[in-house]
């Protein structure tokens, strides 16, 4: 019998729930997510994900998730402390500011190059380097680390911006920084074409998951990664384990390896099912998969085996009931 096993870690499925009378026939999903063993998953992919390589962080520090997505985005994050510097649109509302539009600003490469050379220049003195990885994926490289802790761009999406700051020794300076930096996106010519164009300003960036690149002292359990998420490939290079992107790879690969991890996002539920859950079914009901993990941040974590399969007690429940959010 085999030895291969695989977890699935699907990034994003809650943003792609239909409404209860609205889901499209998936046969396969239903069946492993009814026969699985489901346990509690929190919606912080990045904890998730720094967990499954075992790599901790101190109490009261940030996951140093934009040092670890810059090495898997290819860049050299071998020095300086880095941060994500998502480029964000800012809304007013009478006497509050709301974080709105990170991944729907349309920022183009171009745009992004622009903007990022004016900052560099600015903050030349300072040692601050700022990268573009793709139009909406910026990092910060400092020279020295920061005293402070932050929220993800995600998790800040539709606050209230002082709720979601930078908080910590060192915070209020950074603070003040990114003011800065909101005045000289306003002064920017890329916002006034922008503006032009009636598309949205860049007029913030979110900083976050600051950090060094971490050094690994445990050996990773996994054989192989396929990921699209930077930080998956991030992390499987820290320990070089080898990385394919789902793009380039298919499942035949999953017999070939002992502990196999494949993150991707979900931009369809249908198309899941047919790419991902029904041949994963099939090699479960052939022995050539000895067990699956379906891990779907903020939904739950379920493990599948052959023998789980042949439960026939565990009858097949209705995927809505499964998925229901917050449960």
């Amino acid at each position: 019998m085999p030895q291969c096993s695989l977890t699935l870690l699907l990034s994003d499925v809650e943003k792609h729930l239909p409404n209860d009378a609205d889901w499209p026939p998936m046969p396969a999903l239903q069946t492993l997510l009814s026969k699985g063993r489901r346990e509690a998953l929190p919606a912080d992919t990045t904890s998730y994900l720094f967990d499954l390589f075992h790599i901790s962080v101190e109490a009261g520090r940030d996951r140093p998730a934009a040092s670890v997505s810059a090495l898997g985005d290819g860049l050299d994050a071998s020095s300086g402390w880095w941060l994500h510097a998502d480029p964000v649109h800012l809304v007013a509302d009478r006497d509050q500011l709301y974080l709105s539009a990170s991944n729907t600003l349309g920022v183009t490469q171009s745009e992004a190059n622009e903007l990022v050379a004016e900052f560099d220049r600015f903050y030349a003195e300072d040692g601050w380097q700022f990268l573009v990885a793709t139009p909406q994926r910026w990092y910060l490289r400092l020279p020295q680390s920061l005293e402070m802790r932050t929220t993800p761009t995600a998790e800040a999406m539709g606050r209230r911006v002082r709720e979601v700051l930078p908080q910590g020794d060192q915070a209020l300076v950074f603070q003040r920084a990114m003011t800065e930096m909101q005045m000289l996106l306003h002064a920017s010519q890329v916002n006034v074409r922008r503006t032009e164009r009636d598309q949205l300003m860049v007029n913030s960036l979110w900083f976050w998951g600051g950090g060094e690149l971490p050094v690994t002292t445990s050996v990773s359990t996994w054989s192989r990664v396929v990921a699209d998420d930077p930080l998956a490939r991030g992390l499987a290079r820290l320990h070089g384990i080898e990385v394919d992107t789902p793009v380039s790879a298919s499942l035949g690969l999953v017999a070939e390896q002992s502990r196999l991890l494949w993150q991707t996002t979900v931009e369809s539920l249908e198309l899941s099912e047919q790419a991902l859950f029904a041949p994963l079914l099939t090699m479960l009901r052939a022995g050539e998969l000895a067990e699956l993990v379906i891990a779907l941040p903020g939904l739950g974590c379920w493990h599948i085996n052959r023998a789980a399969l042949r439960c026939w007690w565990r009858r097949r429940k209705p995927l809505c009931s499964m998925l229901r959010r917050g449960e």
